[in-house]
């Protein structure tokens, strides 16, 4: 008896442990090759257990294979992704255009997450608060309305600052805009809003508000070397060990969490804007801690 249940035991613990030791199979697709993509997509494989995951990386114009789990890298293929019922982590994608596109989606049964690309509003006024603690006025610039301005309005007033804004419209240029907040501001603090900052306007927002004497807080390590004062942003790899958590959670449970912002962030301060504009800064470590101790 015990030489035929032994052995029936033995072939069923061998079937299971051959079933537990499938992969998961997540394609990452990518909006474009190089550049922050491509280093989010190294830094993701050298994350993820390979005996447990089995990765592949094609750009979003090719012709989509079976997956259990998609990583849409960037907007394109995000926007690529979303017409399929498949379940989908997007990266590297800003807020409100993952939103937008959302909405005139076809919302499908299976899981979509993201790990926006902006920063949450608190920590960027914690950065504000660590790096020009003296600011009283502040100026934001916007083509397209912002959801987040009366939430960033009411975190600068519990700190008695006081946020003046422009609207870029028909009615008013870019150029007409910026003089008229820069006017009134201390700090021009930016928004996510490709419409006003993008590679034809940024040199000229950086240069008018050099000449007026008011630093611009930035949103990119790019923004900080072309000529702001500072940014909080968060690295190709932060994102890729952000995402390597959520695609180990997602095999074991087969959910995905709400849409969230990055976890962890880097400071960039440019101190040769802040010699020029005699402004008196925090290195970028020390920056770094103190919007931590703010979270």
């Amino acid at each position: 008896m015990h030489r035929i249940v032994f052995p029936a035991v033995a072939l069923l613990l061998v079937c299971i442990s051959t079933v537990q030791a499938d992969p998961l199979h997540v394609t990452v697709v990518l909006s474009d090759e190089g550049g922050a993509y491509q280093t989010f997509s190294d830094s993701l494989r050298s994350q993820l257990q390979t005996d447990r995951i089995a990765l592949n990386v094609q750009r979003a114009t090719q012709t989509l294979g079976q997956s259990d789990i998609y990583v849409a890298v960037g907007m394109n293929a995000t926007a690529a992704l979303s017409s399929r019922d498949v379940p989908t982590l997007s990266v590297l994608v800003p807020q409100a255009g993952y939103e937008q596109l959302l909405k005139t989606s076809v919302q499908h049964g299976k899981p979509h997450s993201a790990v926006f690309l902006d920063q949450p509003l608190q920590r960027q006024v914690a950065l504000l608060l660590a790096a020009l603690p003296a600011t009283r006025q502040v100026g934001v610039l916007y083509e397209i309305p912002q959801p987040e301005l009366q939430s960033l309005r009411r975190l600068l007033a519990d700190k008695g600052i006081h946020l003046h804004d422009r609207i870029v419209d028909k009615t008013q240029s870019l150029n007409d805009a910026l003089e008229s907040i820069l006017n009134e501001s201390e700090v021009l603090f930016v928004l996510p809003d490709s419409e006003v900052y993008n590679g034809g306007t940024i040199r000229n927002i950086l240069l008018t508000a050099y000449r007026k004497q008011v630093p611009l807080v930035g949103i990119s390590q790019a923004y900080v070397k072309a000529g702001a004062l500072c940014a909080v942003f968060t690295t190709p790899e932060q994102v890729a060990r952000q995402a390597a958590g959520l695609i180990e959670r997602y095999a074991e449970s087969g959910k995905l969490p709400a849409p969230q912002f990055p976890s962890d962030f880097e400071v960039s301060v440019n101190k040769q804007v802040a010699r020029s504009l005699e402004i008196h800064i925090k290195d970028a470590d020390q920056l770094r801690d103190a919007i931590r101790r703010a979270q």
